[in-house]
């Protein structure tokens, strides 16, 4: 399979990635309520658990919703995003380490490990709007840490809503393509 036809493959088999970008908005969405309610750590537990539902979720709605049946086997781009996503597990690790130290760095870490991890998306999916998505989610972060831009919002509901408006139109995109 040449790498065309494995990202045509992906694109299809994952409505564009959307639903998962749009999945994770809403993870990051109920994290950024908890954390304003409860705290950053409590906030970063709802991200870390709610992360590990993404992609059964999206398949989910992928397989049931949009009728999706699954990538081609051997299809190397869907190693290449669990490659990335084991990389930005790796990332919040170390983002959870500045709980106890500076709290107001976790979420702001966490959206840079998130967004570094859509680099490779373009690849796996051939569609250069995930270099965006993983540009503006990676500036947000640290925008939250080195305050060069002022953030209308804190970074977790940011990053929320990125993901919301990117998930929704690369879904819509995808349906409209279908």
């Amino acid at each position: 399979m040449d790498i065309a036809a494995a990202q045509a493959d992906l694109r299809r088999a994952y409505a564009d990635g959307g639903p998962g970008v749009f999945i994770s908005g809403l993870v990051w969405l109920v994290a950024a309520v908890i954390e304003a309610r409860d705290g950053v750590a409590t906030g970063f537990v709802v991200l870390f658990i709610g992360g590990v539902f993404i992609y059964p979720l999206a398949l989910f709605v992928n397989r049931t919703i949009f009728r999706r049946t699954s990538e081609s086997k051997g299809n190397p781009g869907g190693m290449l995003v669990l490659e990335s996503t084991i990389a930005m597990i790796a990332g919040l690790f170390a983002a959870w380490l500045f709980l106890d130290y500076n709290p107001d760095l976790v979420m702001p870490l966490a959206a840079i490990m998130v967004g570094t991890h859509y680099f490779t998306f373009k690849t796996a999916y051939g569609d250069r709007i995930f270099w965006l998505l993983a540009a503006i989610v990676t500036m947000v972060g640290a925008a939250g840490i080195y305050r060069f831009m002022p953030l209308p919002l804190p970074v977790t509901y940011m990053v929320a809503i990125i993901e919301l408006i990117f998930g929704a139109a690369m879904t819509v995109k995808a349906v409209r393509n279908a």
